[in-house]
């Protein structure tokens, strides 16, 4: 029986040379950091934030570009984004914005807020406090924006910049207009076209009753109950959309009452303080009156010329006679 040789341990195979070789077309791309890296996407750097000179810049393009006829007032199309693009770099030319982000910051940021703020300046011009300045009114515009949405106004010179344009007027009535279509379209669509009766029809009337029927049956002693038809999807659809509309109106009406609540609040607290302030005069006015007074009354005569008394004595004749006559009416 011949003798099996002896390998030593540490010596493999050719089998096990095979599998432990490593080949470089079986590597992971996604192991190998020098390709994860060069597949990487470069991240984009984010355009700086708009500030209020920029907001005001673009103000003025847009009421710039809004000048020109054939423009009109319709500020949607790219072509007059593009104008809008060239009159605002001229003024920033730092840093280079794509018309698309000037288009999200005017519809996203500018025109939402301005828009409210022109609400707030109505609600205190329906008002017509009178005796108020412009100043004030101004001043209570703000309070009320600020209460109804949390934050502060901060495009107030973009506001005066815009009212002062037609193009800007015409504008805001445009938009007025397409949200009132908008509201009448929503409110006759649940109730202008009801659908049309898609209930089966019932069974006794596709299995007529046979002509006997009459004679077997023998009555119930009360009149039988009518069924109700089952109402369609359709109607039901319609149904539950005119529900949530009438809810709206509901949610939209007390939302305004609550706007108006506030605004006579502020109005309340506006009136007391005048009123303090009207107080606080009447009382320094008189705390002055009484102090010239003593002050004449406390003269010293000594010194004085004779038209100089004469002058103060006349004058304490006076104070004296009016506090007789205040004496006299309490």
């Amino acid at each position: 029986m011949p003798r099996r040789k002896n390998h030593p341990s540490n010596i493999n195979t050719g089998n096990e040379d095979d599998n432990d070789e490593v080949h470089s077309d079986d590597i992971d791309p996604q192991l190998s950091p020098n390709k994860s890296q060069a597949t990487q996407p470069e991240e984009k750097k984010k355009s700086p934030i708009y500030t209020e000179p920029k907001d005001y810049e673009l103000c003025c393009a847009w009421v710039q570009v809004s000048k020109d006829p054939a423009v009109g007032t319709n500020q949607e199309g790219s072509t007059s984004w593009e104008q809008i693009l060239t009159v605002y770099h001229k003024a920033m030319p730092h840093p280079i914005r794509p018309a698309n982000s000037l288009k999200k910051q005017w519809s996203n940021n500018v025109q939402p807020a301005i828009n409210k703020f022109c609400g707030c300046v109505n609600q205190v011009e329906q008002f017509n406090q009178s005796g108020a300045s412009v100043e004030d009114q101004l001043n209570r515009a703000l309070r009320i924006y600020t209460k109804d949405q949390h934050t502060h106004f901060k495009h107030l010179c973009c506001y005066n910049l815009l009212v002062k344009s037609p193009k800007w007027t015409d504008y805001c009535c445009d938009n007025k207009k397409k949200a009132k279509f908008s509201k009448k379209k929503r409110a006759a669509s649940p109730t202008s076209n009801p659908p049309p009766s898609n209930a089966p029809k019932s069974t006794a009337a596709q299995n007529p009753a046979p002509s006997n029927a009459v004679s077997k049956f023998d009555g119930t002693g009360t009149n039988p109950s009518i069924l109700e038809q089952p109402i369609g999807k359709k109607r039901q659809s319609y149904s539950t959309k005119d529900q949530e509309w009438k809810v709206d109106v509901a949610d939209a009406q007390n939302k305004i009452a609550s706007k108006s609540e506030q605004f006579k609040d502020i109005m309340n607290n506006d009136s007391l303080s005048l009123k303090r302030i009207a107080q606080n005069g009447e009382r320094m006015a008189q705390n002055a009156e009484t102090a010239s007074e003593l002050s004449i009354m406390n003269k010293n005569l000594a010194g004085l010329d004779n038209k100089q008394q004469e002058y103060y004595r006349l004058k304490r004749r006076e104070i004296l006679q009016s506090l007789r006559e205040k004496e006299k009416s309490t």
